[in-house]
Parts: structure tokens; C-alpha cells; sequence
């Protein structure tokens, strides 16, 4: 091949990486509005073009030839099917990574250097472009897990990785639909790792991964949401600091709260303390009349905290509330597994499942 040949290559490749990004600011720019996102895609592109900065532009330009470019009338059916407007977000990041991939490896041919900024590019672009993805998808697949009667999980770091991993999936496929990873004891990295965890864990299915309290956290490990007790950053705040990367929920404890919630932006709201609890002490209880006056007055998804367990939750449910968000009724009991699917069944209105027996807790070994 001769340098000429390999400038072809390159500005293809150039090209391909920058329409890509392109797609992706854009989206994050006009559809998302998120700040955030915007200016990670900017950083890509800079490094780009940083990258092509010793090397003159017409050393591109004078070796590209659409007119006699092979792959042109070649096309596969998938490159012309865009069913949501979300799918543009996956099929951008592949093509960007796939284009570095080329740079690195014809730029060896141009010039050593040129293939090391390459590949130097490619390996910090990886993980960046991986939360771009995360965090830009991350709306349609919380809007999604709002929709339906739900089951919210609070689960902390108290499992050693590979064993959080399997204790999710199992519950996935009891039917929890969100995890919240909450765990007031664990420093920052074992919350991002065990959040990140979590996002991989999940990654196939409708599950959701929220994180309570650390906005920072959500946004590392790429979190679909995080929620915020009164006592927390302010909702206003949190939002200009996320933009719509991540939903928000807010834990409230009246009406009043609840409805300030709704004003304010908040995607789903917490309701409680709706019964005494084992996880954590209350001083009073909301209990299900405030789940009433919700159910009325909020227009917002709500969920039902504070010790819900298989015997109150007719009440719950017969309050208007369809939500709930557990700790203890699953993750202390003999059983989880089955545990959820008899909470879920209840939920949806069926009966209780008999699966998932002789299923090992993890927690209570």
C-alpha cells in the first residue's frame, strides 16, 4: 500500500469518526439538552482533531475519490432501518469506534507517531464514549420502567462483585424491575463499581439502575436515575447539574412534598414512611393515607416505601398505589426469588408464583 493509499483510508476514516459524533452531539444537544453529554462528544472531537494537527490537510483531501470508492452501492438492509429515533445513539458510537480503529492502524503506515496518537485517542475514547452511550439512552429505558406496576429494589454493596451480579439477575428474572443501590457505609469507588456492575448485570434486560443520593455516582457508572432524599441536593439544582441524563426521584413524606416534587420536575416520587420498617427507624409514619391523597392528587409515578411486605401490601394496593419500594422482604428472605414474584404476581393482580424455590440467599449465608 502506498502512503497516498493510506491517506485514502485515513480520510475516510476521519470523516466516518466525525459524522458520527456529530449524530451523537447533535442528539445530546437537541433532543437530550444535556450540557454534560455535549461537551464529553466535544472532547472527542477535539482529541481528533489534535490528533490529525501535525498533518497537513490536504494531505487528506488531495487523495480522497468518492466517485471511485467500491462500497458505495453496498449497503446492508439494517443501515437503512432506524425504528426509533433512539437507535441513532448505538449505531453513531459503533461507527465512531470502529472508525478509531482504522486511524490507528493505517496511521502506522503514514507515520509511527500518527498511530500511537491513535491509538492513544482510541483507548481514552472507549470508556467516554461507552457513558455517552449509557447516559443518552438512558431516558427512554427509565420512561419505559416507570410505565408499568413496578417493583423497586434497594439493594447495597454488601456482596462481593461477581455475587451482586448473579443476585440481580436472578431478580430480574423474578421481576424486579428497578435496583437502587444504596449503601450509606460504602465509599465512592465501591459504589461505582458495584453501580457499574450493576449496568452490566442489567444490560439485556427493562431492569433499571438507580443510585440514591450520589448524583457523581450516577453519572460515573452511567445510572439510568438517582434519587434524592429532602434533605439532599434541591431537585432544581440536580437537575441543572444532570440535565435529562438521569430521571430523578425525590423521596417525600406529605402531600405537600409530593405535589412540590411534580412542580419542580421530578420523574417518579417515593411515599412513606408508609409502615414501620427493619432497614430503617421513622419517628412517624406517613402511612396509606398519604398514598390515598397521592393516588388522587399527583400525577407522577409513586412508589410506596418504608416496610412493605407480602402481608400489607393489599393495603398498598388498596390505597391506589400500584408501586412499591423494598428492601427487606426480599433481601432477608430464605427465598428472594420467590419472594419477588410473589410481591410482582400481587402487584399485576395475579397470584403468587411458585418459582425460584431452593434458591440460596446469598445475604443469609
Amino acid at each position: 500500500m502506498t502512503e497516498n493509499e493510506a491517506w485514502r483510508v485515513l480520510d475516510a476514516n476521519v470523516n466516518r469518526a466525525a459524522e458520527g459524533l456529530r449524530t451523537l452531539e447533535d442528539f445530546a444537544r437537541l433532543v437530550r439538552e444535556d450540557e454534560l453529554v455535549v461537551q464529553s462528544v466535544k472532547a472527542i472531537r477535539h482529541g481528533l482533531a489534535e490528533a490529525l494537527r501535525p498533518y497537513e490537510r490536504r494531505l487528506r483531501l488531495a487523495n480522497r475519490s468518492t466517485a471511485a470508492d467500491a462500497g458505495i452501492e453496498v449497503t446492508e438492509a439494517s443501515e437503512a432501518n432506524r425504528s426509533e429515533l433512539i437507535d441513532l445513539v448505538p449505531a453513531a458510537a459503533e461507527r465512531v469506534t470502529q472508525a478509531l480503529r482504522q486511524l490507528e492502524e493505517f496511521g502506522k503506515l503514514v507515520a509511527p507517531k500518527l498511530g500511537e496518537a491513535f491509538k492513544k485517542l482510541r483507548y481514552e475514547t472507549y470508556d467516554r464514549l461507552a457513558q455517552v452511550e449509557l447516559q443518552l439512552t438512558a431516558e427512554g429505558m427509565g420512561k419505559r420502567g416507570w410505565n408499568a406496576p413496578s417493583l423497586y429494589l434497594l439493594v447495597d454493596c454488601e456482596l462481593p462483585v461477581e455475587e451482586f451480579i448473579a443476585y440481580l439477575k436472578s431478580l430480574v428474572e423474578a421481576g424486579v424491575d428497578w435496583f437502587q443501590l444504596r449503601d450509606k457505609e460504602a465509599d465512592g469507588g465501591k459504589l461505582v463499581r458495584h453501580g457499574r456492575a450493576a449496568m452490566w448485570a442489567l444490560e439485556q434486560s427493562r431492569s433499571g439502575v438507580v443510585i440514591n443520593d450520589r448524583i457523581d455516582v450516577a453519572l460515573a457508572c452511567g445510572a439510568h436515575a438517582v434519587h434524592l432524599g429532602q434533605d439532599d441536593i434541591g431537585l432544581a439544582e440536580a437537575r441543572r447539574l444532570v440535565g435529562r441524563t438521569l430521571q430523578i426521584g425525590i423521596s417525600t413524606h406529605d402531600l405537600s412534598q409530593a405535589l412540590e416534587a411534580e412542580r419542580g420536575g421530578a420523574d417518579y416520587i417515593g411515599c412513606g414512611p408508609t409502615f414501620p420498617s427493619g432497614t430503617k427507624q421513622f419517628e412517624e409514619f406517613a402511612g396509606t393515607a398519604f398514598l390515598s391523597q397521592v393516588a388522587s392528587e399527583v400525577e407522577l409515578p409513586f412508589y410506596a416505601i418504608g416496610g412493605v411486605d407480602l402481608i400489607n401490601l393489599e393495603q398498598v394496593v388498596a390505597s391506589g398505589c400500584h408501586r412499591v419500594a423494598v428492601s427487606g422482604v426480599i433481601n432477608r428472605a430464605e427465598n428472594p426469588v420467590a419472594a419477588a414474584r410473589a410481591l410482582k404476581s400481587r402487584l399485576c393482580g395475579g397470584v403468587d408464583g411458585g418459582r425460584g424455590e431452593g434458591i440460596r440467599n446469598p445475604l443469609r449465608a
